[in-house]
């Protein structure tokens, strides 16, 4: 995995508004090979940059110092039809996860969750998932935009497999505070739609 060659015609961008989270999140994109990496403080000149080049993968933080959160990016990104490619795999990386933000995540189009404090290995082998078997995306006639639900009928979806991963993540770094939310986590979330239509045009609005 660490400086594989094949990583090398790969771009990618940091966004977290703190700088030397900044850095390290580049420094751990770079060993793993990726040499394009843009860095962003703020979602605004991430979605600029997403309208305007092509972008392999993205890792952002959930908390952002602004009116837009990562989570929130991911949603207007995944629907806006100028960004060059909508989906680009989208690790999210975050201090505050619970069974109702790897949830919510899921649904916006966020790939991969990697919780707080977190090693190296653990962000080079959510990136490296999520680069080599990204995540199935469907527009339907009706309206509908997000996860391919029809997926569960193959034998290769691992769906509940990363939820797993997910809250075993926390479960690691957080103790015993969300083991009562394991129960309410369903086996494929769906979030009411007019409430996702409703963040889109809030954040799209936001972006511009």
């Amino acid at each position: 995995m660490v400086g594989e060659p094949h990583y090398a015609n790969k771009s990618a961008i940091v966004l977290d508004d703190n700088p030397q989270m900044r850095g390290i999140l580049r420094s751990i994109l770079n060993t793993m090979g990726l040499r394009s990496v843009a860095e962003f403080s703020d979602p605004i000149g991430a979605h600029n940059h997403l309208e305007g080049h092509h972008v392999d993968v993205a890792v952002v933080d959930l908390v952002l110092n602004s009116s837009i959160n990562g989570m929130e990016l991911a949603l207007a990104v995944r629907h806006n039809p100028l960004i060059v490619n909508p989906m680009m795999p989208i690790v999210m990386v975050t201090g505050y996860a619970s069974a109702s933000v790897i949830t919510q995540a899921i649904n916006f189009g966020v790939d991969e969750l990697v919780t707080k404090p977190f090693s190296a290995r653990d962000l080079m082998a959510r990136v490296e998932k999520t680069i080599k078997r990204p995540r199935s995306y469907i527009r339907t006639p009706s309206g509908y935009f997000g996860p391919d639900r029809r997926r569960r009928i193959d034998p290769m979806y691992r769906g509940p497999e990363r939820r797993q991963d997910d809250l075993a993540d926390i479960l690691n770094s957080q103790g015993n505070t969300v083991r009562k939310a394991i129960k309410t986590l369903r086996p494929d979330p769906v979030v009411e739609k007019r409430s996702v239509e409703e963040t889109v045009e809030e954040a799209v609005f936001m972006l511009d």
